[in-house]
């Protein structure tokens, strides 16, 4: 049975905000807009800046939380409105703490993918992806026709293309974008990064 997962639209790339103070991630996200990359997660330990981040892009942005592990940070995740929360985890619990929230729930073998897809996931979260190498990028997908993954880990572009070329539905590059990288005083290199994954 497909599991359905149709709030990304023609969504591709979903960036991780870097652990920068709120105030320098302003400039970073019009940065970010301006190349493209609409779709942010932040951790759900940081689900109470979503307000002010709301505030600063209105509806040019679209946040997710990730790193969600126990029923009561799902449910905080759920309060927050967010359009996807992000478990490392395959934990049924978690689909039941949030409600009508999509959650995707996390995996890396094809036994974890068919769980996570058991406890009711909206998609899957292939993390880390690259602990495998990058022929993993071409078998999984293949497994799992019916199933929409969203590959997280630290993707270069081409590992990124991959795993989009075989399947999976977006990609979550993590570690791509730091606090140096947003707090750079022409945030040139942060352009440069969002337009190599753009």
């Amino acid at each position: 049975m497909a599991v359905e997962l149709d709030v990304l639209g023609e969504t591709r790339v979903i960036m991780e905000l870097p652990g920068a103070p709120l105030d320098d991630l302003i400039a970073a996200g019009e940065v970010m807009l301006q190349e493209g990359l609409t779709w942010w997660s932040l951790p759900v330990s940081r689900a109470a800046e979503l307000t002010e981040l709301r505030g600063l892009f209105g509806h040019r942005a679209t946040f997710c939380l990730h790193d969600v592990r126990t029923s009561e940070q799902a449910q905080a995740a759920a309060a927050a409105e967010v359009a996807l929360i992000f478990s490392p985890l395959a934990d049924p619990e978690l689909v039941t703490a949030v409600g009508a929230t999509p959650i995707v729930l996390g995996a890396l073998t094809p036994t974890e993918v068919d769980r996570a897809v058991r406890a009711g996931a909206a998609a899957v979260q292939v993390i880390p992806c690259d602990a495998m190498g990058t022929l993993y990028a071409r078998v999984l997908p293949g497994l799992f026709p019916n199933v929409p993954l969203i590959a997280a880990g630290r993707l270069e572009r081409f590992q990124a293309d991959m795993w989009l070329e075989a399947g999976a539905v977006a990609v979550m590059p993590l570690g791509q974008i730091t606090t140096a990288h947003v707090t750079d005083p022409d945030l040139a290199e942060l352009r440069r990064r969002c337009q190599a994954l753009v």
